[in-house]
Formats: structure tokens, C-alpha cells, sequence
């Protein structure tokens, strides 16, 4: 998959994916790319102390799990903020190494800045590479805790 990077000097300000999600991208691929994300210094713009705060929660959130909009905002201490939270995840230009498609609605998924049909192929993926790691630690003979 081809991920374009955009810097201020040593660091990342933007990341920019494919207008589609690549329909050969695997699990593993994905885990590899947070993976080097993670490590790279990032820049996030001049913002609110209320968005960075999100932003930073954000990149705590477990590969493979996800956490709602209203769970979030209690998270950085304004339960009232669940909009503001999902304004925070929509003004996100560091899509992956802040990972706002982990965040979801209530009920449903909520939106995406590249639409819908890229956060359900990342959530798929995260939830199938978990899988897979589960399956692969799973002791001869038992049950994986997350089944395929």
C-alpha cells in the first residue's frame, strides 16, 4: 500500500493513504505499518489543549480494539464532549500513527475522514490480525480466545 508522508523538517505532519483501501492488504501489513508509525516523531498542529488531548488518547488505544466517542471524551475528563471528540478525529491529518478509526459510535461506526468503507476494512483487518495472533499463541488442542 502506498502511504505518502508530509514533514516539517524531522517530522510528520500528515499522513495520506489511497483514496481506496488496497483490496490485497493483509493484517500483517497493516500491524508492520502502525508498527514503523509509531517510531516516526510526529507534529500535530497548533490545536486546542482540548483536541491534542485527544489526539494523544487516541494513540493509546489498543491495536485491534476500540473505544466510542463518549468513552473517549470521559477519558480526557469531558463526558459532555462526545461531539467534540468526533470534530477531533474528523481534523486528524495523522490517519494510522493517530489511529481515529478505533473510534466508534455508540451505536455504529461513526464517520472516517476517508469514508466509511476505509474504516471497516481497518477495523477488519485489526480484528483478523488479532485473531490471528490469538490462534497462533493458543496452546495444541484448546480454543483460540478469539475465534477466526
Amino acid at each position: 500500500m502506498k502511504v505518502e508522508f508530509a514533514f516539517n523538517k524531522e517530522r510528520v505532519v500528515a499522513v495520506k493513504l489511497p483514496q481506496r483501501p488496497p483490496a490485497d492488504l493483509t493484517p500483517e501489513e497493516l500491524r508492520d505499518l502502525e508498527a514503523s508509525l509509531v517510531k516516526l516523531p510526529l507534529e500535530f498542529p497548533a490545536t486546542s489543549e482540548f483536541r491534542r488531548g485527544v489526539w494523544e488518547a487516541i494513540r493509546r488505544i489498543p491495536f485491534g480494539q476500540t473505544l466510542t466517542y463518549q468513552q473517549l471524551a470521559e477519558q480526557v475528563g469531558n463526558p459532555r464532549a462526545a461531539r467534540a471528540v468526533g470534530g477531533a478525529c474528523a481534523a486528524n491529518r495523522l490517519l494510522l500513527a493517530v489511529p481515529c478509526h478505533r473510534v466508534v459510535a455508540t451505536r455504529g461506526l461513526g464517520g472516517f475522514a476517508l469514508g466509511l468503507e476505509w474504516k471497516r476494512k481497518l477495523l477488519a483487518l485489526e480484528a483478523a490480525a488479532k485473531s490471528s495472533t490469538a490462534a497462533t499463541a493458543t496452546a495444541p488442542g484448546s480454543q483460540p480466545l478469539i475465534k477466526p
